[in-house]
């Protein structure tokens, strides 16, 4: 293998040198940085991380201990854990297997304390934990036990069975249940007790008598175990299986070894369920007890002996079959919308409601502008019954173009429960009365790439040129700064030379976005006085000045949508975009994925967008309205079009680690809602047409990127144009 020597004498400078650069110390120029990369990579060196920490006594090596990974539980917990770790690149973990046999258990913790493991994260076979203090010698706060509790444990994390089962016995008719069956883990784990004490305390509480049958069971056993139940003259109303392989196990034993058809089975499960009829699955959190537990090693989480991982909410999933529609009266909604992620989710789902309802939606998908237009003369357009609005135009177009809710079938006004007050008086309720309810809902974040941000050649040639450490910008001027940078240094095909950043010329709309976007954050308001939108002439010039200097180190680009704007930042051509997360999330399954990273726009106050849906006041349709809103807002419609890139801001959902891990920024996105602005309103509270004043800002901004007009008399058109806005 080559060493640093080797690359020192390729590279014709000191060993000092290579050591420095190889190990990101020292005050080592650009092109001795490029030129000692080179050779390390000319010479096939890889700098040995783990060596490395342990000459500098810091290791971070953590073990995992795992029965397998086939059952679910096991596997959605690893999968959690390896995906909360991606961030820290200073730690490492190793996964040893027991196949939950106590030999090869001892085994594996011979191996782990020979390895100079600092922290063990395990599920035991084993029923007391001080051998694993004798034996690693490790403090038993750095011991984690998930799922089975041995005696003398001090650090245990594991499900929350008691939420669970009271879900579970919250959707039966506990006064017809006479037999119960229990599938569960092997009784010596305490895990297993607890199950079948959240069972007993249930049966408790509604004071009823139910002859309780269990049988528990190893998983390298459960599927023997699993006839035992169809063995004999006992007929069960239902059972409750702990995880989804023992039901799994249970319907293979039913088909073959009983010629009865197969009870229900209630199963603890993932939380993407089964969807077969007959199987009620209730979703329990395995991989946040991943992401806790990786919070706690690295000292997010404080110590505690027991701690119970909350499972999203009480719902219980179950498939049906398809229901007979006879489809008399021809039942159908016409949903006009535009292309995004949303409505590509929406669209996948659809096949669901009308499994459901026998009502066929049929999505008329047009771009923003045609939208608008179709807005604007509503009465030519009666055949619409269900209109997605952009936020911008829903105030201006909500009285004159739309149903207020409580005259949609029987009134659907209580799904506005579902969202906080401020939600509601920014994306429904207008002069007091709502007429829509949040679809896609919105804010603009700057998404960049951090493996340009980290990467320490251009770390170390932005200090050199500007003085300044290379992070993402908190400020325009900071903004503008890195684009110039980036410009100076661009190289076609080169993916870690793109360019700076966009600008989207293609309308009058986008330009005014991106014009206001950076006026805000300049302190600007275009609702300053209470009659008129108005721009604030001395401010607005100068945030015009600055937009006009950053167009000729930006990609320009002509297009009438951002859509292009975000697919040239997924090629790698960007390394800094500001976007609308309701249209960004498609770029979560792309390659581009793992190097984005994203924060607050430049300034803080990022513009919302995204859109509302609401009913066209020629709709007749109003019951089969009714039936879509209350399917397109329920707890399980709303958990799969997250996962299929869409949007939700209700109040009280909890976004699982899977979707947290597929798109990140969402969390931040919706904090960043409620400092989010988006003018249509004037102080007095008269609603006007705010995409009328963003297309006439747009138009004078483009005056002077055409040079028709100065910078003085832009501003001024604007103004006087604004002036003759209707409210």
């Amino acid at each position: 293998m080559a060493t640093m020597k080797d690359i020192a004498k390729i590279a014709g400078v000191s060993h000092g040198t290579v050591s420095n650069v190889l190990n990101g110390r020292g005050n080592v120029s650009v092109e001795k940085m490029e030129i000692v990369l080179k050779a390390a990579e000319q010479a096939g060196y890889r700098l040995n991380t783990q060596a490395q920490l342990l000459r500098s006594n810091s290791s971070n090596k953590i073990a995992v201990v795992l029965p397998q990974l086939l059952s679910e539980k096991y596997a959605v917990f690893f999968n959690a854990f390896r995906q909360t770790f991606d961030e820290f690149s200073d730690i490492s973990f190793d996964l040893f297997f027991t196949d939950d046999l106590k030999a090869n258990e001892l085994a594996v913790l011979k191996k782990i304390a020979s390895g100079g493991y600092k922290q063990v994260v395990t599920v035991s076979c084993l029923d007391d934990a001080t051998i694993y203090f004798d034996t690693l010698q490790l403090s038993p706060e750095n011991i984690i036990f998930i799922y089975r509790r041995p005696n003398n444990a001090k650090v245990f994390y594991t499900l929350d069975y008691d939420q669970a089962i009271k879900a579970i016995f919250g959707q039966v008719n506990i006064d017809e249940i006479k037999v119960l069956g229990i599938f569960a883990d092997e009784l010596c784990h305490l895990n297993s007790q607890a199950f079948i004490e959240a069972i007993d305390a249930q049966i408790i509480k509604h004071k009823t008598r139910i002859k309780l049958v269990h049988y528990d069971s190893s998983d390298e056993e459960s599927y023997k175990t699993a006839f035992e139940f169809f063995s004999q003259t006992v007929k069960f109303d239902f059972i409750i299986a702990q995880d989804i392989e023992k039901a799994c196990f249970l319907t293979q034993a039913s088909n073959f070894g009983s010629a009865e058809a197969c009870p229900a089975i209630y199963t603890l499960t993932s939380n993407t369920p089964l969807m077969i009829e007959g199987l009620f699955c209730f979703p329990v959190n395995y991989a946040q007890l991943g992401q806790d537990v990786v919070n706690y090693l690295i000292g997010n989480n404080e110590y505690n002996t027991t701690t119970k991982v909350a499972n999203l909410g009480n719902k219980i999933y179950t498939g049906s079959k398809p229901a007979s529609h006879n489809n008399e009266g021809n039942k159908s909604l016409n949903l006009l919308t535009l292309p995004s992620p949303s409505t590509t989710a929406l669209q996948k789902l659809l096949p669901n409601f009308y499994r459901q309802t026998g009502i066929h939606v049929n999505l008329a998908i047009r771009p923003f502008d045609e939208i608008y237009n179709i807005l604007n003369q509503i009465d030519d357009h009666p055949y619409y019954d269900l209109i997605r609005i952009d936020v911008a135009c829903y105030p201006w177009f909500a009285q004159k173009s739309l149903l207020p809710l409580n005259q949609i079938g029987h009134g659907i006004t209580d799904l506005l429960d579902k969202f906080t007050e401020e939600k509601q008086k920014r994306f429904s309720i207008v002069n007091g009365i709502p007429y829509g309810i949040p679809f896609d809902a919105s804010v603009q974040l700057l998404f960049y790439r951090k493996d340009l941000f980290e990467d320490a050649v251009l770390k170390r040639m932005y200090f050199e040129s500007t003085g300044k450490e290379l992070r993402p910008p908190v400020t325009f001027e900071e903004y503008d700064r890195i684009t110039h940078f980036f410009y100076k240094h661009k190289e076609v095909a080169n993916p870690m030379r793109p360019a700076g950043a966009s600008t989207t010329m293609g309308s009058a709309g986008l330009i005014s976005s991106e014009f206001l976007l950076r006026y805000y954050a300049a302190g600007g308001r275009l609702v300053g006085s209470k009659t008129q939108p108005r721009l604030q002439p001395d401010l607005a010039q100068a945030v015009l000045k600055t937009y006009i200097e950053q167009l000729p180190i930006t990609d320009s680009l002509n297009s009438e949508w951002w859509s292009d704007s975000i697919a040239h930042f997924e090629q790698g051509n960007l390394a800094m975009i500001i976007a609308y997360m309701n249209l960004f999330n498609d770029v979560a399954h792309s390659p581009m994925s793992p190097k984005i990273d994203f924060t607050s726009v430049p300034g803080g106050i990022p513009q919302i967008g995204g859109g509302v849906i609401g009913v066209s006041r020629h709709s007749q349709k109003g019951l089969l309205a009714e039936q879509f809103y209350r399917w397109l807002h329920s707890s399980v419609i709303t958990d799969h079009l997250l996962m299929l890139g869409g949007n939700n801001i209700q109040k009280d959902f909890i976004h699982s680690q899977e979707v947290r891990h597929r798109y990140p920024w969402l969390p931040l996105a919706y904090e960043e809602i409620n400092v989010g602005i988006r003018e249509s309103t004037t102080q007095n509270g008269n609603v006007f047409n705010l995409r009328r004043a963003e297309i006439i800002i747009g138009q004078g901004v483009r005056n002077t990127i055409d040079k028709i007009m100065s910078i003085e008399e832009a501003i001024e058109y604007i103004n006087i144009n604004l002036q003759q806005i209707d409210n």
